[in-house]
């Protein structure tokens, strides 16, 4: 970003605020993911009603480019960043209401949609946007990252005692609601000076190069208005269809995970709860892999490896839908692939979203998170359908094929572009940067 204001070099790689990222995989990899599936397939009797709710939750989410370009405008970033984290609390406590009257079902999805938009959309920029040195920029880029999959370990240890326990729906609702309810409080004290250092440009202002945020480099916040054509007719539209596509393949699985393990493949009812941990711990190393990855050769390769993980992990799992009696290792083994492609993507996305795009970063982010949501939406609506009128089998391979295009498109259309990108950098005149550490 282009500023008077030296950046900030020195400074810890973890600040409090980024509980609101521990509450966003708490919340949505592990309560979300655990709770609302089982809870609604148990109610209804139908894996498609599971996928409607899931899907509005998604759907709400689409909220993110207004959240982003909200927070940009007015520089809200700490109020909507809070209000997400404090509104998946409201959720939760919604949803456990719902747990013994199922009039609500809607509207509390929609709550739970917007409040993770609004925390998925503002939280990146407190980093991405604020003006941090090279190497302090890309060490606290890594450590907001490795906090969701903490917290999807937490939250799927404490959902996993809670059934053990012999706890209904509504008291892990109640219980998921007071942790979220905590993580509120820690985020809205302790984001205010982060907050002051978030930089959005006036409109028509210049801005530095968005390339590797996450190396260090820092992040133009443009502000200039751009239409919703220019938005979406461009590199930066064909990165948001690949994202949509990535999400149909990540998340139509993810979200009828619960169902579809035992129902498929025959393992417990139980062992979701602990698949979500151990993938949440293998995300921790692979973030950190990925973050290493990206300083060194940037954000393209990262978020490519992301999605290729994604397409293995889905086809692995639909060939072994086909086999009676599959063998269990193997079939986690493809979840773990598919699921640890996540660290690679989520790195990579701010980044990409703030160097392909010509608008503010905060509405940037905000669009990344509303293609996700898409993706989450027709994921979800899709794979309930075909979970009912095919089987359990058929959200496997809606995901390969879903992954299959987004790597496809990531090889003819947004590599061709990033190395054009490249190339103009590389010609045109330029204070010098250091190489990344």
């Amino acid at each position: 970003m282009t500023s008077d204001v030296q950046p900030l070099e020195k400074g810890p790689a973890f600040e409090w605020w980024m509980i609101a990222n521990l509450a966003i995989g708490a919340g949505f990899s592990a309560f979300v993911a655990l709770l609302i599936p089982a809870y609604i397939t148990q109610t209804t009797g139908s894996a498609a009603d599971a996928g409607v709710v899931m899907a509005i939750i998604s759907l709400a989410a689409v909220a993110g480019p207004v959240l982003g370009g909200f927070a940009d405008r007015y520089r809200a970033h700490r109020l909507i960043m809070s209000l997400g984290v404090l509104g998946m609390a409201l959720a939760f406590l919604a949803f456990g209401i719902s747990a013994i009257s199922s009039a609500f079902f809607a509207i509390d999805a929609i709550v739970m949609g917007v409040s993770i938009a609004a925390v998925a959309a503002i939280s990146p920029v407190f980093v991405v946007g604020a003006n941090l040195g090279q190497a302090l920029q890309a060490k606290r880029l890594t450590t907001y990252n490795l906090v969701a999959p903490v917290g999807q370990v937490v939250g799927g240890v404490i959902m996993a005692a809670a059934a053990t326990a012999g706890w209904g729906f509504d008291s892990r609702f109640y219980l998921a609601a007071i942790i979220m309810g905590l993580a509120f409080i820690v985020t809205w004290f302790a984001s205010k000076k982060p907050a002051e250092r978030i930089q959005v440009e006036a409109p028509g202002e210049e801005s530095g190069s968005a390339e590797d945020a996450g190396a260090g480099k820092t992040v133009s916040t443009k502000a200039k208005h751009v239409g919703l054509s220019q938005v979406l007719i461009s590199t930066f539209g064909m990165y948001l269809l690949v994202l949509v596509l990535s999400s149909v393949a990540n998340n139509g699985i993810n979200n009828q995970s619960a169902n579809l393990m035992p129902n498929l493949y025959g393992i417990d009812a139980a062992s979701p709860a602990g698949l979500i941990s151990l993938a949440g711990l293998l995300n921790i190393v692979f973030f950190l892999v990925a973050g290493r990855w990206m300083a060194r050769s940037g954000s393209m390769s990262v978020f490519t490896a992301g999605n290729v993980a994604r397409l293995v992990g889905a086809l692995g799992m639909a060939v072994l839908g086909m086999v009676t009696k599959s063998p269990i290792l193997i079939v986690v083994g493809f979840m773990q692939i598919l699921y640890q492609g996540t660290p690679f993507v989520r790195m990579a996305q701010p980044v990409l979203a703030v160097r392909f795009a010509t608008i503010p970063a905060g509405q940037a982010v905000g669009w990344v998170i509303g293609a996700s949501a898409i993706g989450s939406f027709l994921g979800s609506i899709i794979g309930g359908i075909l979970a009912d009128k095919v089987g359990y089998n058929a959200i496997n391979w809606m995901a390969a094929v879903a992954a299959g295009l987004a790597v496809l498109l990531i090889f003819i259309s947004l590599w061709p572009a990033e190395r054009k990108k490249r190339a103009e950098e590389a010609a045109a005149p330029s204070t010098p940067v250091p190489e990344p550490s």
